[in-house]
């Protein structure tokens, strides 16, 4: 594997004599924590509880598919200074950990996953059989698009690093408190908004929103593409496109992360709008959790209302 005969040099050059000085400019703090973190609602959930007193470094950067990653040797470099890795675990990201072990077997690994309740990947709701895949009846990752989940990760996060670095455990539990307070406000928003929605059926591209639409009592009829890397079979389109023309849906949404050509086919079929719902964010709208969070809703509003 590229990675592992990357950890083997890095290694390698770490003990030859004045590598660590003449190889590259010296870090400025050797012994500030670093933190490196899977996907970007972790990140920005970890940076700002980290504040001044750690470094956050994100792996896979805004826009690509955060179910599989083949690290750099940068990236191999970045991992290897960390003394703490977190990621979600629950199958999403089984690279992370790989890596982490591989390039910092001495540093801890935070799987938030673990931490928070969780919900079985159920059968597709439209009862596509011909999707036998092992994913069913697994947990389903995607507990961060829940806000009331994502601030027992925000708790997880600032324990995990105030254990690691007890010198700043006050800091980092003062700014979970914080992050906390906009993530209670940021849960009754969302509730309030949700909650007017005249229509609250709607059809997803990949099965990211289950922990969303549970918590703000909305229902996925469908999901265009059940398993991520999986294209849908002629039959399964068939399907869906029942249930959109059946129930009247009023539109489908892709998403930036993966191909929307299966939903693009299927909305022009069904004479609806495509709209976007972000289960990752990083972009320029999206460059928060928070504002991820108020992008889906403004998306869902647009086109259920």
């Amino acid at each position: 594997m590229r990675w592992l005969a990357c950890v083997v040099l890095l290694t390698l050059l770490a003990v030859l004599p004045g590598c660590a000085r003449g190889c590259g400019k010296p870090d400025a703090d050797p012994e500030r924590m670093r933190v490196t973190v899977s996907i970007f609602p972790l990140y920005d959930l970890a940076r700002r509880i980290a504040g001044p007193d750690a470094d956050v470094t994100l792996l896979i950067q805004p826009g690509r598919n955060e179910h599989s990653f083949d690290p750099t040797p940068r990236d191999i470099e970045t991992v290897a200074k960390s003394k703490v890795g977190v990621m979600i675990g629950l199958g999403l990201d089984t690279w992370m950990e790989k890596l982490m072990k591989d390039a910092a077997p001495n540093a801890s690994i935070l799987k938030v996953g673990d931490h928070v309740p969780t919900r079985t990947i159920e059968n597709d709701p439209i009862g596509a059989d011909e999707h036998d895949h092992e994913a069913k009846g697994a947990k389903d990752p995607h507990v961060w698009l829940d806000p009331q989940r994502a601030r027992a990760i925000v708790r997880a996060i600032a324990q995990e690093l105030g254990r690691v670095d007890a010198t700043h455990a006050t800091g980092y539990r003062e700014r979970a408190a914080e992050l906390d307070a906009s993530l209670v406000a940021l849960d009754k928003e969302a509730e309030a908004r949700l909650g007017a929605l005249k229509q609250r059926s709607f059809v997803t591209f990949h099965g990211s929103f289950s922990y969303f639409a549970e918590r703000y009592r909305l229902n996925i009829l469908a999901v265009i593409e059940p398993f991520p890397g999986s294209q849908p079979t002629g039959e399964y389109v068939s399907k869906v496109l029942a249930v959109i023309k059946e129930k009247k849906v009023p539109a489908l949404f892709s998403e930036p992360q993966l191909d929307p050509r299966p939903a693009r086919i299927l909305a022009e079929e069904a004479k609806i709008p495509l709209g976007v719902l972000d289960p990752v964010g990083g972009g320029p709208e999206t460059d928060s959790y928070e504002k991820m969070i108020r992008f889906d809703i403004a998306q869902l509003e647009k086109h259920l209302r």
